[in-house]
């Protein structure tokens, strides 16, 4: 649907100057609001055959919880979110080294910024995360990895590891395709049910090797393709990983994680933190060591400390 052309930061389609204009606009007085979500009977989105079979193997994939115009809506989105500027004090960019030169990894701490974006991740998808923890959810962080061509792919891990500081007791993840996902543009692979092992140790921000080549002999590693649109869902003790984007396509995907509303909302925190202990470039002081932060906030990611 779109091409390496419109896909570059420096290339704004027209699609992203419209998001971009309404969005600077409206940043001075937007403000992060919390949609209450519902775990009552009209809001059903899933039903209990998929909410067991997620418990059983730590993940689901659901392809049509979006309907076609939002899977529109939030693959256009993500061409604003790409096109926007490195500014300090805002939406957080964090850059790979590919043959020498910065590519965008990551954007975080954006929604605040995209009101009508906000509000669609927040409603229905706020509502499917609930019924999945069993409890009303909230979010904790949002971020885009875009794995552009060339990119480097993220070594084997658990998320729990890098979500200890706020003490919540679960976090769930879904990831929004944006464009489709496959091996050869480094899709998701997970190990399916060994979440049910608790968190494992990641030294040195990785699984042990040992164990990640025990399951490769055991054919355990599963690639996870999905078509753009989809969503997978994920709890944080799901090991998985992804590889290079060896293709000419951008493997571009939404990541939103939650956590129960009975333990708190901890986004902003959560962000003010890392922009303290593992800011972004553009915001950090020449010569202060962040390899402190980085251990929580850089975990199996292919950004520079």
């Amino acid at each position: 649907m779109f091409s390496l052309r419109l896909l570059s930061p420096c290339v704004v389609t027209s699609i992203s100057k419209t998001v971009l204009s309404r969005t600077i606009s409206h940043n001075q007085q937007q403000k992060s609001s919390y949609i209450q979500p519902s775990v009552s009977k009209k809001h059903q989105l899933i039903n209990e055959n998929l909410i067991k079979q997620f418990h059983d193997d730590g993940f689901l994939i659901l392809n049509d919880l979006l309907s076609t115009t939002e899977k529109k809506k939030v693959i256009d989105y993500a061409d604003g979110i790409l096109a926007l500027p490195e500014t300090a004090g805002k939406w957080m960019q964090y850059y790979e080294i590919k043959d020498g030169k910065k590519l965008l990894c990551r954007t975080e701490n954006f929604l605040d910024y995209f009101p009508e974006l906000n509000e669609l991740l927040r409603g229905k998808i706020t509502d499917a995360i609930s019924q999945l923890l069993g409890t009303p959810a909230i979010l904790f962080k949002e971020k885009i990895n875009f794995k552009l061509p060339g990119g480097a792919g993220f070594g084997a891990h658990q998320d729990a590891p890098a979500y200890t500081t706020f003490h919540q007791d679960h976090h769930l993840t879904v990831m929004i395709a944006i464009d489709k996902s496959d091996t050869q543009n480094g899709c998701l692979e997970v190990v399916r049910g060994e979440h049910k092992s608790g968190m494992l140790p990641h030294p040195n921000g990785v699984m042990e090797k040992w164990l990640v080549e025990k399951w490769e002999k055991e054919n355990k590693w599963e690639p996870v393709e999905l078509e753009a649109g989809s969503l997978l869902f994920f709890g944080s003790m799901l090991p998985h990983r992804s590889g290079q984007n060896v293709s000419n396509r951008p493997r571009r995907a939404y990541y939103l994680t939650y956590n129960a509303l009975s333990d708190g909302d901890f986004r902003k925190a959560y962000y003010a933190d890392k922009r303290e202990k593992f800011p972004p470039a553009i915001e950090r002081v020449p010569g202060k060591d962040y390899s402190e932060g980085a251990r929580v906030y850089n975990l199996a990611n292919p950004i520079p400390t």
